[in-house]
């Protein structure tokens, strides 16, 4: 974290004092304005770097807006169909997608990688699937001291993700 918060800081000070450099050597013609311009959005894009960085590696939009409205040119959510063949089918891409994003959900904050989860759904009045509970099972651990500590851990980060109460949530 310092070590890129120092190559951006050094990175930011080239760039200003080639700005500088520049307006100094350019006559004053009519053209200065511009590139004095030109040179200030450069400056204040290097500002903002960090910043799209940090945007583009903690939000995925592409990803989110896939899961949301289904593959390209995709106008419904999976699950809302009309027939109940697709409702099942619906219910089972949604556990899916659900139960590979607890996964890494858990892996990315805990360190913990999950072998299986389960997700058990019901239908509710309009045809969304409603989470009632989950089922996961843990990889193996060093210790079993320890197994106790990071069970309850990952129960409470599954329950806090998806509103549940910790007693629907079983990790074994």
């Amino acid at each position: 974290m310092i070590g890129a918060l120092s190559d951006w800081l050094r990175h930011l000070v080239m760039i200003i004092l080639l700005a500088a450099f520049l307006d100094l050597i350019l006559p004053t013609t009519s053209m200065q304005k511009y590139v004095r311009t030109v040179l200030g959005l450069i400056v204040m894009l290097t500002m903002l770097n960090p910043i799209t960085a940090l945007i583009q590696t903690h939000f995925n939009l592409n990803a989110l807006e896939t899961r949301i409205t289904g593959p390209l040119f995709g106008s419904s959510m999976p699950w809302q169909t009309s027939s109940n063949a697709n409702k099942s089918s619906g219910n089972v891409t949604f556990q899916t997608d659900l139960s590979a994003t607890l996964r890494e959900e858990v892996q990315s904050g805990l360190g913990v990688s999950l072998q299986s989860v389960q997700v058990g759904t019901r239908s509710s009045a309009d045809g969304t699937p409603v989470v009632t509970g989950v089922t996961a099972s843990l990889g193996i651990l060093p210790s079993s001291e320890k197994r106790s500590v990071v069970i309850q851990e990952v129960q409470a980060q599954i329950a806090e993700s998806l509103g549940l109460p910790l007693s629907t949530v079983q990790v074994n």
